[in-house]
């Protein structure tokens, strides 16, 4: 999918929330040659270091990314939202990304929605008690997520124009089901 939308092997990419840099291996082994990757955990960025010496990972403490204007044809977003309780930090990190695509740029997103099964709808309410807003959830790890609904999804990339929105069905690093999506949307020309 995302070759068929970003076919130039030349093209510079940005993988925000790369975690240790395993979609940029699976890029580099695809034959893109220009990748950056950035992530908020300063150890996941290191992992990826040490396992693939020769990417660009970028340590992120969030605010401003630190590329210019118009940096990128394309970025990738991949179960980043979900580890973005926040809508005003979702939000913000897609302006961040507006400035640094080109117009045209492409963003490719995966990310997960909600879900209807009794485990989800009673973490869900938990989690809509403590943080007021529903489909958030603590893990026992100590993180908080967030499943969104589409309609939240499509207000956030009110700025592109979508190319393509699939609801489809993910497997967990748990095992689970959970539903999601991916999207291709596309910066202004």
């Amino acid at each position: 999918m995302f070759a068929e939308h970003v076919p130039d092997r030349n093209a510079r990419i940005l993988d925000f929330g790369c975690g240790y840099g395993r979609i940029m291996a699976e890029l580099a082994t695809a034959g893109y040659a220009d990748l950056a990757g950035i992530d908020f955990s300063e150890p996941l960025v290191r992992r990826g270091l040490e396992e693939h010496p020769e990417l660009d990972l970028t340590a992120y403490p969030g605010g401003p990314l630190p590329y210019g204007d118009d940096s990128f044809d394309a970025a990738v977003m991949l179960a980043v939202f979900t580890c973005m309780p926040d809508t005003g930090v979702q939000a913000r990190a897609l302006l961040e990304l507006k400035r640094v695509l080109k117009p045209g740029g492409v963003l490719y997103v995966n990310d997960f929605l909600l879900n209807r099964d009794r485990r989800n709808l009673d973490r869900y309410q938990i989690g809509q008690e403590k943080y007021g807003i529903y489909g958030i959830f603590d893990v026992e790890d100590g993180g908080t997520l967030r499943h969104h609904d589409r309609d939240h999804m499509e207000a956030l990339f009110s700025g592109f124009r979508t190319l393509v929105f699939e609801e489809v069905v993910y497997e967990t690093m748990h095992g689970h089901q959970s539903n999601g999506f991916y999207a291709v949307l596309k910066m202004p020309d």
